[in-house]
């Protein structure tokens, strides 16, 4: 073996085993700390856990980003081009709209099997992809953010004006906007489009391209791991395995490959977490409102 590669092959094993060991005690982390009684106080009191997601996707990333020294701007953390960033973000906002209300809101409303509504979203997470990339192929810079901030507030108050309006408005209700928008979008995308798609493009760097888009091992590995997170979600240990939502990590995998090409694409995590949280922050919300449940 030539000598010069040896080095470069035990980074990138270590890396490998870094990146898998997080998350081994990640996962730990959100079983363990689910059963806490200040976890089970707060779903109570505000409807999702702030503790367990602030805990495992952010601070505990951001704990082994610090002690390795690292560069914090090399995982997404940084402002650099925030206007354009910004306006990738709700671009991707919208694009969203074909995997969430076509491919999961028409099958469920027209009452289809589960296994349509499944591959109904699957292919449309797929074309959602296409069209993200060609929409950033063909993205200009952006010399103002004015816009998108007013259009993101606007678009995070409707819950709220029509939760007064219809008299449902209650502390879940505004906590359901805050977790989706800053805890499950942007805690999520800190640990996964940052940290992990991060420390594996470090070693592995970013060999393909796709349509001007640069990409590695890193956003593969991230966005499965993306997708095994919320498999994890049914998880029985009685059950084992067998108990995995495997259709729901097909589904992640596919909405993780969306957001990890925008982390690609942009360079910071400003986009990823506008497109991951702003959806949900909006959606969830009006769910709660109006009863639905969406299956």
């Amino acid at each position: 073996m030539n000598t010069q590669s040896t080095p470069l092959l035990r980074n990138k094993l270590f890396a490998i085993f870094e990146v898998l060991l997080v998350y081994a005690l990640m996962q730990t982390l959100i079983v363990s700390l689910g059963s806490i009684t200040l976890v089970q106080q707060e779903k109570q009191v505000l409807g999702w856990s702030y503790s367990v997601p602030l805990v495992c996707f952010v601070i505990f990333p951001a704990l082994v980003i610090w002690l390795a020294r690292r560069n914090w701007a090399e995982y997404g953390v940084s402002l650099a081009d925030w206007r354009t960033n910004l306006d990738v973000g709700v671009k991707a906002f919208v694009v969203l709209i074909i995997p969430h209300a076509i491919g999961r809101g028409i099958p469920t409303f027209l009452g289809l099997s589960s296994q349509i509504r499944d591959v109904a979203i699957g292919i449309c997470w797929v074309i959602a992809i296409a069209v993200m990339i060609w929409v950033m192929s063909r993205h200009k810079p952006v010399a103002s953010g004015k816009n998108n901030l007013i259009l993101i507030a606007v678009l995070l108050l409707i819950p709220i004006l029509l939760g007064l309006w219809m008299r449902k408005l209650s502390v879940v209700v505004v906590s359901t906007i805050v977790w989706q928008f800053l805890l499950s979008g942007f805690g999520e995308e800190f640990a996964f489009r940052g940290y992990f798609q991060s420390r594996l493009n470090q070693v592995f760097g970013r060999p393909m391209r796709l349509f001007g888009i640069q990409f590695g091992l890193g956003v593969i590995v991230a966005s499965l791991l993306f997708g095994l997170l919320h498999a994890f979600g049914s998880y029985d240990p009685a059950l084992g395995f067998a108990s995995l939502g495997w259709s729901v990590m097909i589904v992640n995998t596919l909405a993780g490959f969306f957001l990890g090409i925008i982390r690609e694409k942009t360079g910071t995590l400003l986009a990823p977490g506008i497109a991951h949280g702003l959806p949900d922050a909006l959606g969830e919300p009006m769910m709660k409102i109006f009863g639905w449940v969406m299956y």
